[in-house]
C-alpha cells in the first residue's frame, strides 16, 4: 500500500498585516539599526496603505505592487528599488520562514518602478580630444 505525500498547508492563515511586520523586524536580519530603520519605514508605509489590521493571507500581488507604485513609482530607481526590495524580502520571509499565505511583488515591478522608460539611462559618452 503507497502512502500519498503529506501536504501541508501555509500557517498563520489570520495574521495581520501589522504584527507579521512586526514579528520580520525583530529577526536578526534587521539587527542593523540603519537596515531596520529603512525596512520599517518601507514596510510601515505599505501596511498602512493596505491597512494594517488587515490578514496577511487576504492581500493579492496586485494590491502589493498597485501600494508599491503608488507610495514610490515616481521616485528615483534607488528608492525604488530600496523600498520595493524591503517589502519583498518581508513577504518572502513571511512565505519561507514562517510558512504564511503571503503575496509576492508582481514580477513586472522587481527591477524599475511603473512608467520607468528604461531607455532613457545616461550612457556615458566618449570624449575625443583633437589630435595635432
Amino acid at each position: 500500500m503507497s502512502t500519498a505525500p503529506k501536504v501541508t498547508t501555509p500557517r498563520g492563515g489570520n495574521i495581520s498585516l501589522a504584527a507579521a511586520a512586526d514579528a520580520f523586524l525583530t529577526t536578526p536580519r534587521t539587527a542593523n539599526p540603519n537596515t531596520h530603520r529603512a525596512y520599517a519605514s518601507a514596510i510601515d508605509r505599505t501596511i498602512a496603505l493596505l491597512g494594517r489590521d488587515r490578514p496577511l493571507a487576504d492581500v493579492t500581488d496586485a494590491e502589493i505592487g498597485a501600494a508599491l507604485a503608488g507610495l514610490w513609482g515616481r521616485c528615483a530607481p534607488a528608492t525604488w528599488n530600496r523600498n520595493r526590495a524591503a517589502v519583498t524580502s518581508w513577504l518572502a520571509w513571511c512565505r519561507t520562514k514562517k510558512r504564511w499565505a503571503a503575496p509576492s511583488v508582481p514580477a513586472e515591478l522587481v527591477l524599475y518602478p511603473p512608467g520607468c522608460c528604461r531607455s532613457a539611462r545616461v550612457r556615458p559618452r566618449l570624449m575625443v580630444f583633437p589630435t595635432s
